[in-house]
């Protein structure tokens, strides 16, 4: 047992005689008894097996620990750079066709490449409606507006909840009827009721349920965007089926500055619009000056000078801003009516003065008859009551039809009802005063 471990160690223990000699001595003042007691040297040598083995077992498995964390940091960081190098190859794919039109230049694919990168990185995408990460083998929809990307039951049950919100303050009748937008939970770029999503489709729409392939893109179907650039220049994208936006257009025209007085240089389509800084020299609005600034998009602006202009009947010459050539007298017209009987009556005005307005189908002073005379005649009263209203808003002329404007109206009513007289309209009057 552990009790013998506290007695001191006999120096000759290890020995055959010096050993023999003491196990002698004990026995005999054991009583001499003839049985050997279970001295403290066994004990001793079982310990000390056991510590040895104890040692060993642990140099063992610290060298076995040590070795599998070597390999298992060996291994990560090689699974590391083998996932590294592929996704490198990928994205090489991906830009070829578009680095081919740049001669190598990837300046303009910065911001595609962030989305790229970010659907390589497992948990760099998270859908924002619940807040979870979007894996490879997941079906996925992707804003239009800004490229977000978002489950597709979650982006499925956020439209049918919006327009739910939206339409539920209107009445039977009217729900269904109108198509009420729903808006991206990021952007709120808005979308109509039809384009709510129902199936999954790649990132260029081309391919439903794109396959899982560890050789593209996550949720890529691998095939030539060719989606329409923004703006619209003519061409279509050359990446391979991408998230978000598209570069901008590699391709190569021919094209002259604003002005056009500059040959056509070739430049890029995306920067194809450049200005040669000459003088622009088109001719202004008022029609008398040039434009003297350099080669600019868009209209020229106003002139800025002052000049002598016309009216618009051209009767009068005043300096004015070459920015508002336009501008009347207040001159009468006066110039003879196609009828050759009467003149024009209007303010200085351009173009034709038109027909004789005393010409044609004319009606009565009361309006309720027509009359077809010469412009030379005037239109006879019909007779009937004129029944036009008056001023006063209340009361009609009660006066045959006649020419000129009707009298004032006088007819009063007093505060009671019973007594009526003929006053100023809206005067205030008792019937006391009138009896």
């Amino acid at each position: 047992g552990r009790g013998g471990c506290s007695a001191p160690l006999s120096p000759g223990r290890g020995g055959g005689g010096a050993g023999a000699q003491a196990g002698g001595q004990g026995r005999a003042r054991a009583g001499g008894s003839g049985r050997r007691p279970p001295g403290p040297a066994g004990g001793e040598r079982s310990e000390l097996s056991s510590q040895k083995k104890f040692d060993e077992i642990k140099k063992a498995n610290q060298a076995a620990a040590k070795k599998f964390v070597e390999d298992q940091f060996s291994s990560s960081s090689e699974e590391d750079e083998d996932i590294e190098g592929k996704h490198v190859k990928i994205l090489a794919k991906t830009f070829t066709t578009y680095t081919n039109q740049t001669d190598g230049d990837t300046s303009e694919l910065e911001r595609t490449r962030q989305y790229v990168n970010e659907a390589f990185q497992s948990g760099a995408l998270t859908c924002l409606i619940c807040i979870a990460s979007v894996k490879r083998n997941q079906a996925v929809w992707s804003c239009s507006g800004c490229f977000c990307i978002f489950h597709m039951p979650c982006i499925q049950k956020w439209a049918k909840d919006s327009l739910f919100l939206i339409s539920s303050p209107l009445t039977d009748d009217d729900f269904g009827k109108t198509d009420y937008p729903w808006p991206c939970p990021k952007c709120r770029f808005e979308y109509k009721r039809s384009e709510t999503p129902t199936r999954y489709y790649c990132y260029c729409g081309k391919v439903e349920d794109p396959e899982l392939d560890p050789w593209l893109v996550p949720h890529s179907c691998g095939q030539v965007c060719e989606r329409e650039f923004k703006p619209p220049c003519g061409h279509k994208c050359l990446l391979l089926c991408h998230p978000g936006p598209c570069p901008p257009c590699p391709k190569m025209v021919a094209i002259a500055c604003y002005c056009k007085k500059a040959k056509p240089v070739p430049r890029r389509c995306s920067t194809k619009e450049w200005s040669c800084q000459l003088p622009c020299g088109r001719k202004l609005p008022c029609g008398q000056h040039n434009c003297e600034n350099p080669c600019h998009p868009g209209n020229c602006q106003s002139c800025p000078r002052v000049s002598k202009q016309r009216c618009v009947c051209g009767r009068q010459i005043a300096e004015r801003l070459c920015a508002s050539p336009f501008w009347q007298c207040e001159q009468v017209c006066g110039r003879t009516l196609p009828c050759g009987n009467h003149t024009c009556e209007q303010i200085c005005h351009s173009g034709p003065c038109g027909e004789c307005p005393r010409s044609g189908k004319r009606p009565c002073p009361c309006g309720k008859s027509m009359f077809f005379l010469p412009c030379t005649e005037d239109v006879p009263t019909c007779g009937d009551s004129c029944d036009k209203v008056l001023e006063c808003g209340i009361h009609r002329c009660s006066q045959r039809c006649h020419r000129g404007p009707c009298e004032i109206c006088r007819q009063v009513i007093c505060s009671c009802g019973i007594i009526t007289t003929k006053v100023c309209c809206r005067s205030f009057i008792l019937c006391s005063t009138l009896k």
